[in-house]
């Protein structure tokens, strides 16, 4: 439930590993808040790192992570994310259209904090040419004005360096010309920028992979309710435009549906700046309401309170 990062990189490892999967939607389009972010991930001792020379001892990221974290850092959960990050890069290079570029030369964000890095840590999602979706184009969530120029995604790192000095650089000129002329012809035959970049270029990968995998893609599929035996999940109850169906599953059912940047009652619950008057602003997408945090709570799960705003 739910088709942004989390949620296809799941439904494509489970029909890897000869599962049947239903990719559930409740917008119109693909992607979530992942389509409209920047497409980085933050994974020490990438395997694009360890085959450059650039791997490093883990203590090295627990140091960086336990001073950004503080007292709410949790050693199972660190240790289980610096161990299987790498591996989940080398599985999706390997089997699927996922690629992603290393960040030679990103450092971490606080890096005056103990641990932190000055490059190496970080992959982003490597340009991919929308065209290979095929139909799917249609159903790719747009990135942002605010990261777009006339709507065309602009890459961070080079892409942006030659938009930033196109007008100071010959060279700088020729790529920006070359991207514009590309983009307009795309918007005439196309009706959308199919040079894709950032975490549009990386909701492409994923829906590619996952189309290629034999995963059912349904827009316009909003979860109502998670169906139960007892105590045990059993599917979901499903709202689209044929009507309500109740999809039974034999193995599983995962939500990922992202966070609650537009649920009021919860921001104001669990964030003091909300709670004391001022709104809370988010680039997340309108339908990002926290459903999927409530039929969780349906289940007897709960929402932690202890993670660091």
């Amino acid at each position: 439930i739910g088709s942004g990062a989390a949620g296809l990189a799941a439904a494509i490892t489970a029909a890897a590993r000869g599962l049947k999967v239903i990719v559930a939607e409740q917008a119109a389009v693909y992607g979530g808040t992942t389509a409209l972010s920047g497409g980085w991930l933050w994974i020490p001792n990438a395997p694009h790192a360890v085959a450059a020379g650039q791997g490093e001892d883990p203590e090295n990221a627990r140091r960086y992570l336990r001073a950004v974290i503080g007292n709410h850092y949790d050693a199972a959960m660190i240790d289980a994310f610096l161990e299987a990050g790498p591996r989940m890069l080398a599985f999706f290079e390997a089997e699927t259209e996922v690629s992603f570029a290393p960040g030679s030369v990103v450092p971490d964000f606080h890096g005056n904090l103990p641990g932190a890095a000055t490059a190496w840590r970080s992959v982003v999602a490597a340009p991919y040419d929308g065209r290979r979706l095929g139909p799917l184009i249609a159903r790719l969530r747009p990135p942002i004005p605010e990261t777009t120029f006339l709507g065309m995604g602009i890459a961070s790192g080079h892409d942006i360096r030659m938009f930033l000095t196109a007008l100071r650089s010959p060279r700088a000129f020729a790529h920006v010309t070359g991207r514009v002329l590309r983009h307009l012809r795309d918007l005439a035959l196309h009706r959308r920028g199919l040079q894709l970049v950032n975490g549009n270029a990386l909701v492409a990968r994923l829906l590619r992979s996952a189309a290629d995998r034999g995963v059912a893609l349904w827009p316009e599929a909003p979860a109502r309710a998670l169906l139960r035996d007892g105590r045990r999940v059993t599917g979901a109850m499903l709202e689209t435009p044929a009507g309500r169906i109740a999809v039974r599953a034999r193995r599983g059912v995962v939500l990922a549906t992202g966070g609650f940047p537009r649920d009021e009652d919860r921001l104001a619950a669990l964030l003091p700046h909300v709670a004391g008057g001022t709104p809370h602003r988010s680039a997340a997408p309108a339908e990002n309401t926290g459903d999927g945090l409530r039929l969780a709570e349906t289940a007897g799960g709960h929402v932690s309170e202890t993670q660091a705003h």
